[in-house]
């Protein structure tokens, strides 16, 4: 059997802490979500050096001060988890990660301080296999439910999988087999000792490696969409909507995933222009941008097709999905007044969506989609309706005026 000095295993890890935390420094980027990402990502790691207290402590301070650092190092993988969130579009409350993320904190400090020697090393097992196991389930709900997979994103899944399953192990091990307890605070099958103590080391770089992986591809995309993009909100162009939308489509030709199309329009955008003046106007539309955007997943195309009227490519996993969605970016486009330099300015809008059908084309889908917008401006606006077919003349009303 293979032996290993886990403390070793502990200074690497955090050695590679402190180059994961150099690196993001490095990473520029005007776009908040990903800068949001790289601050929590910077929070992780510097949780994690923590790991140096453990091969480097000694005398009466090595117990109190291991079980501090502990406590800390399981914070620093709680938010690599939620900046890995954050980075996939998914977000988390700040409120909500920091209660989560300081619990995690607590606990071990609470059964290290307080509790018997088993106990915290049952808790440090039940920790880290409650949030790796947490990410690695995250993850995969945001792979299947992807349009375009990366290699990136699958490398992530596969370190949050051997890492979950290393602290499963170890937990059931806690759960069921009485000591002798280790000094480095490890209680796992003698034969997993090698590969959880590997586990901490390379665990920093990893997941540094990862991140800058993902981050490029992140900003590979936004750079393409930016070359067609339009000028005054940000979203594609027309002329990008029909590059990167006839690709969209075809690709999911050969997948199980649909595709909704839908087509929003500013509510009575002309009397905001009327009494606001163009330059409110403008605002408005760069508000809309943003708020559809923050409530849309990154595999999806956001368009402004011309004047006040938006288009989004959604890849669904079936027609409810999309139904949804709409309704919730109707929803809070009405709860979200746009900030204008004459105050809060209030707006809603009106949505058409349709489904694309094997053998039709963009312009058919976008065709049924703006038929379907026209019905809910004539039924009263601030409405969804959805077309079920590409034959059919019916449409759907997804909801009612708020």
């Amino acid at each position: 059997m293979v032996s290993i000095d886990v403390f070793s295993c502990y200074a690497m890890a955090g050695a590679g802490a402190a180059v994961g935390l150099g690196l993001m420094g490095l990473i520029r980027t005007d776009q908040p979500r990903i800068r949001e990402a790289l601050r929590l990502y910077q929070g992780a790691f510097l949780c994690l050096l923590a790991l140096l207290a453990l091969p480097f402590s000694s005398g009466d301070w090595r117990d109190p001060l291991s079980k501090v650092a502990i406590g800390v190092v399981a914070m620093g993988v709680c938010m690599l988890a939620w900046a890995f969130r954050q980075l996939n579009g998914r977000r988390t409350h700040p409120g909500i990660g920091a209660t989560v993320t300081l619990t995690v904190g607590a606990t071990l400090w609470l059964a290290g301080f307080l509790g018997s020697e088993p106990l915290f090393l049952f808790a440090i097992a039940f920790v880290f296999a409650f949030v790796s196991t947490g990410l690695f389930v995250d993850q995969g709900w945001l792979i299947l439910r992807s349009a375009h997979v990366t290699r990136s994103e699958l490398s992530l899944l596969a370190v949050a999988g051997v890492f979950a399953l290393i602290w499963l192990i170890t937990l059931w091990h806690n759960a069921t087999v009485a000591g002798p307890y280790p000094d480095h605070w490890l209680h796992a099958p003698a034969w997993l000792l090698p590969f959880s103590g590997l586990a901490f080391a390379l665990l920093p770089l990893s997941v540094a490696a990862v991140v800058f992986a993902i981050v490029n591809d992140r900003l590979n995309q936004q750079l393409r969409a930016r070359a067609l993009s339009d000028d005054l909100t940000g979203a594609l162009s027309r002329r990008g909507l029909r590059e990167l939308g006839e690709r969209m489509l075809a690709m999911q030709a050969h997948k199980a995933n649909q595709v909704a199309v839908l087509m929003l329009d500013v509510d009575h955008f002309k009397a905001i222009n009327d009494r606001y003046g163009h330059l409110v106007g403008d605002d408005v539309l760069r508000h809309l941008t943003r708020v559809v955007r923050e409530h849309l997943r990154d595999d999806a195309l956001l368009a402004r097709y011309g004047g006040e009227e938006f288009t989004v490519l959604l890849p669904i996993r079936g027609k409810g999905e999309a139904r949804v969605v709409a309704e919730r970016l109707r929803q809070q486009v009405a709860r979200t007044p746009c900030p204008t330099r004459d105050g809060p300015v209030s707006i809603t809008v009106s949505i058409g969506g349709s489904f694309h059908g094997g053998g039709t084309s963009l312009e058919h889908d976008l065709s049924r989609a703006d038929a379907c917008l026209y019905q809910a401006k004539q039924a009263g606006r601030n409405r969804v309706v959805f077309s079920d077919a590409p034959s059919a003349g019916e449409a759907h009303e997804g909801s009612r005026q708020a």
